[in-house]
């Protein structure tokens, strides 16, 4: 086996299950501060939006967009700050709340099986992923449909352009 057949990757716990991503999608995992600004009118499936290293980033409510329960606000998470994979960075990053600390992984092709329907749909895909004699399931989310909602979202993408003060 080469060094290619491996992508390096985060199991990534959030409320109602985890997700799958490559680690070159994630720019940073951080205690989350709770300091979040609210838009008028903001979309459902937005939380907020938040200052990472002196730059607006939108925080998706991921039990709105999942269909999941919310999450609990007396339990501590961690801010997943995502990169954005537009090529005209128009939104270079946004993120989500996980549960816990994510777990690095280094998965093979043979290591991921999808559950259910054999052909992926939908917002996160369900799959099993093998790691050192352990089974477990995850959904591998669709970052294009994230991305898209937020790049849908006008009245978001000029709050993100103001300037930090």
């Amino acid at each position: 086996m080469s060094v290619q057949d491996v992508v390096r990757s985060l199991l990534i716990p959030v409320k109602g299950g985890q997700f799958l991503l490559p680690s070159a999608v994630v720019a940073e995992v951080t205690p989350h501060q709770n300091m979040l600004e609210k838009m008028e009118n903001q979309p459902a499936w937005l939380a907020g939006i938040f200052v990472w290293r002196n730059q607006r980033v939108p925080l998706l409510a991921l039990d709105e967009i999942l269909g999941i329960s919310a999450a609990d606000s007396a339990r501590e998470y961690y801010t997943v700050v995502l990169y954005g994979l537009d090529a005209n960075q128009i939104l270079p990053f946004y993120a989500f709340l996980a549960t816990d600390v994510p777990r690095a992984l280094a998965m093979k092709e043979r290591d991921i099986n999808l559950l259910g329907d054999a052909v992926p749909q939908g917002i996160a895909h369900k799959v099993q992923v093998q790691y050192e004699d352990t089974q477990e399931a995850a959904w591998l989310p669709d970052v294009t449909y994230f991305e898209n909602l937020l790049r849908k979202s006008q009245p978001l993408v000029v709050a993100l352009h103001h300037p930090v003060v």
